[in-house]
């Protein structure tokens, strides 16, 4: 197993937030990671034409005590992608099935421990905490992330919690303006600045619920909103989208909020979970049975 800590996806996506002075330091960065690692604060400083305030002003952004800090967890993240030769694979038209299957399940994995990084324990337990005391909950998407939040309702259903996961905008935000200060919303955006996810948040916030953002490593609107913050990563290339796999991370962030909220308590749970399975397999068995018997009265027809 390896363990990645994020840097260099930090590196990349602070570029969208940083000042430009912290900026060229995170453009050489990203340019020489290998360079970086072995420099002293002036000579990066030199390098990417910022001053020594910059680079240290750009470690504390990223959420290091100093530079010192910094480059020990990228030089740890190096060694991971060189050794595992994950951040160089990426594909072309003519590569096999078989390369187009590792290069998809690394990319996969990479997000995976990256979004593992980003997210903050206390961000996470208040997450979870909202949750289980929520009389009813909210989960709201636009296309991919949709699917994420149906996926989402699916579990939390079967452990008793009342949930919606509307596919309609308007009927999301009327779900959103019934909300009071009991209930919770959960808003998954990978971008952070969806127009109608945020309208969504801001009616809710205004009813009292509590707000879950699950959303990239950005300082964007819901973020900046959400009363609880989980990033998640995502890697891109010419054909596969950030969606594809920010979908495999939030899917994750999802897994890990229903697998707290169900574990909290326990025996209730598991005695949801015993009887929803118990009425789908009756659900099954009574379709299999209609089935048979359809079949059957066709044969004598």
């Amino acid at each position: 197993m390896f363990i990645l800590e994020g840097i260099l996806y930090k590196v990349r996506e602070s570029l969208h937030y940083v000042k430009p002075s912290e900026g060229a330091v995170a453009e050489y960065i990203l340019q020489h990671p290998q360079k970086a690692v072995t420099m002293t604060v002036s000579e990066l400083a030199d390098a990417s034409y910022a001053s020594p305030s910059a680079v240290m002003r750009y470690s504390q952004t990223l959420g290091y005590n100093g530079f010192k800090e910094f480059k020990l967890k990228l030089s740890g993240d190096l060694a991971v992608i060189n050794l595992h030769d994950l951040e160089q694979e990426t594909l072309s038209s003519d590569d096999s099935i078989d390369k187009i299957m590792a290069v998809i399940t690394n990319t996969n994995i990479q997000s995976l421990y990256s979004s593992l990084q980003l997210l903050q324990k206390d961000q996470l337990t208040a997450a979870y905490e909202y949750l289980i005391k929520a009389k009813k909950i909210d989960f709201y998407g636009v296309g991919s992330s949709l699917l994420i939040a149906h996926d989402a309702v699916q579990k939390f259903m079967r452990i008793n919690k009342s949930c919606t996961a509307y596919s309609d905008f308007h009927m999301q935000k009327v779900s959103a303006v019934n909300l009071d200060k009991d209930d919770v919303a959960v808003a998954i955006s990978y971008s952070g600045e969806t127009r109608h996810i945020i309208d969504c948040v801001k009616i809710a916030q205004s009813k009292g619920a509590k707000v879950i953002a699950i959303t990239k490593y950005a300082d964007s609107h819901l973020s900046n909103m959400a009363d609880a913050v989980l990033f998640v990563a995502a890697q891109e290339d010419e054909f596969r989208s950030a969606a594809m796999s920010s979908r495999i991370a939030s899917l994750n962030v999802i897994d890990m909020l229903y697998t707290a909220c169900a574990y909290e308590d326990y025996d209730s749970s598991l005695t949801h979970l015993n009887q929803t399975y118990e009425i789908i397999q009756q659900s099954q068995e009574e379709d299999t049975k209609r089935a048979r018997n359809n079949k059957d009265n066709n044969r004598r027809t």
